[in-house]
């Protein structure tokens, strides 16, 4: 198995990016505006490649790699972390339709540097999905579609040039489809006020009217095209790397600052989140016996909460001021909770907080 070593995350020669994407977490966290300085440093290091095809000048990386990378990335900054993944959901959904007009035409853009893409699609998967305001598609003539409704959780919405989006048919079939944000009918809300990550800029798109033609269907009509192979999956591994990369920067922070008082709980958070790295790589690669991704997914969601607080408890009243990393951590880790979390894993994490034993 190829296990993530026990100093790091198994990719050693981004130690440079972690560190300058360290140094521009916390200002870009005290702005709270589109962190220029840090999508500047990823594209810099050409990791806006990592996710593209071979075809068009990518790096084009399996999934392994993807979860390690993301991991250290995280370790450096959950703020470039969280707008990488969500940019790179887009153009692995892209990738999968790469047969339609509209995936050929925006992963070249992409590739090139002359559009950014991002995904809303929460709408078809844990938010807003059988609401009044949830995304439909009108069928007004074969392959054309009216698009009304609020895409609820787009990152880098005001950022986009393109969105992958999902809609469902009146007829209760869905479509993905790749939404230029400059389309008449579409307006990016400001951004939420949300209690971390705000660089993130992450926001509501309303869709008005919207013509959808058949060149933009990445996927379907079918009856949940979240399930279908082409639509690339929902990603959950990649969120668990991401509370594992961001842990580990936690992790380090504690065992860094030396304390004899704390060896014995800083020894069984360190073996704690080796077995949690091994438990994902192992689920990753399909192994026999492997945890489920929600299993995964529900133990990332813990340590992370259990590192960035143990951490933010030994810095004391200084990690509580706001230039301190342990505050900002320890908010940060609070995303994992909310951010597309399966509802078996939420209740699991409030049956663990009332303790009750998990059935």
């Amino acid at each position: 198995m190829d296990h993530w070593n026990h100093e790091d995350l198994g990719e050693s020669g981004l130690s440079p990016l972690v560190e300058a994407l360290a140094g521009l977490d916390g200002p870009a966290d005290e702005a709270g505006v589109w962190p220029s300085g840090l999508w500047a440093t990823l594209e810099g290091a050409g990791v806006t490649r990592w996710a593209l095809p071979h075809d068009v000048g990518g790096e084009e990386c399996d999934r392994l790699t993807l979860l390690r990378r993301y991991a250290r990335v995280a370790e450096g900054s959950m703020t470039a972390a969280f707008i990488l993944s969500q940019h790179d959901a887009g153009v692995r959904r892209l990738a999968a339709a790469i047969d339609r007009p509209a995936a050929v035409r925006w992963l070249g853009a992409i590739a090139k540097g002359r559009a950014f893409t991002t995904v809303g699609i929460s709408q078809l998967t844990t938010s807003r999905r059988h609401a009044s305001q949830a995304v439909r598609a009108e069928e007004v003539a074969s392959g054309r579609f009216r698009v009304d409704g609020l895409i609820p959780w787009v990152t880098a919405a005001s950022r986009a040039d393109v969105l992958v989006a999902g809609a469902a048919t009146l007829d209760g079939r869905q479509i993905l489809f790749a939404l230029p944000t400059d389309r008449p009918g579409v307006t990016v809300k400001p951004s939420f006020a949300l209690a971390a990550l705000q660089s993130s800029c992450t926001a509501e798109v309303a869709c008005d009217g919207v013509e959808v033609i058949e060149d933009d269907i990445l996927v379907g009509p079918v009856p949940d095209v979240m399930a279908n192979p082409s639509a690339a999956g929902t990603g959950g591994l990649e969120t668990s790397a991401l509370a594992l990369g961001q842990g580990l920067a936690a992790l380090r922070a504690l065992e860094a600052a030396g304390r004899d008082d704390l060896l014995e709980p800083v020894e069984a958070l360190r073996d704690s989140w080796e077995r949690l790295r091994d438990d994902l790589m192992a689920t990753a690669e399909g192994s026999p016996g492997a945890p489920t991704s929600a299993m995964i997914r529900g133990q990332a969601n813990a340590q992370v909460l259990r590192l960035t607080q143990a951490y933010l408890t030994a810095r004391k009243g200084s990690g509580f001021l706001r230039e301190e990393p342990a505050q900002r951590w320890a908010r940060q880790a609070l995303f994992f909770l909310v951010w597309s979390c399966p509802s078996p894993v939420a209740r699991a994490a409030i049956r663990d907080l009332a303790g009750l034993c998990s059935t």
